[in-house]
């Protein structure tokens, strides 16, 4: 599975990176010598929309994919070059926030998470899911329907980029 360097720009890519399980450095405030030290010393591939931080990518030997266009047609891209398929599964995902790896808390184990929500999210949800970094806590709640959803429009435009 690949590992991914993103860009500033690109913060809603990153997370649909890290949501289908894949290792990705997003910071918003890192300037571009810094991204192309970390794409470059993890063996991270490069994804920018700036030309000239492409360019210095390839001239340093660094993979980087200059990407354009919608939030969609980016992530499309992105996906099909890559071979990403569009599921999200939480016991693969990243931490959306940090990008850290989630422990999945079910059962007698989810009391680890008893103080870091809400009482009635705890007592009506029995999966969470429990960010070793940053203690974030995740769960299938409302937004979930969505996520499905966008997945699914992805699959539908990378069947049709395809099909071309």
């Amino acid at each position: 599975m690949s590992s991914f360097a993103v860009d500033a720009m690109l913060g809603k890519l990153a997370l649909w990176l890290r949501l289908t399980g894949h290792d990705t450095f997003y910071e918003a405030d890192v300037d571009d010598d810094e991204l192309l030290k970390i794409a470059n010393s993890e063996k991270r591939i490069l994804l920018t929309s700036d030309a000239n931080l492409h360019r210095h990518a390839v001239e340093s030997d660094i993979r980087g994919m200059l990407v354009r266009g919608s939030v969609d047609e980016v992530v499309v891209d992105v996906f099909v070059e890559f071979g990403i398929t569009p599921t999200v599964d939480p016991t693969k995902s990243r931490c959306s926030k940090c990008n850290g790896e989630l422990i999945q808390l079910a059962g007698t184990e989810k009391e680890r998470i008893r103080d870091l929500v809400h009482k009635k999210t705890y007592d009506y949800y029995e999966k969470f899911w429990l960010c070793k970094d940053c203690q974030s806590v995740f769960f299938q709640g409302g937004y979930w329907r969505n996520i499905l959803e966008y997945m699914e429009k992805i699959e539908v435009l990378m069947r049709e980029r395809m099909d071309k």
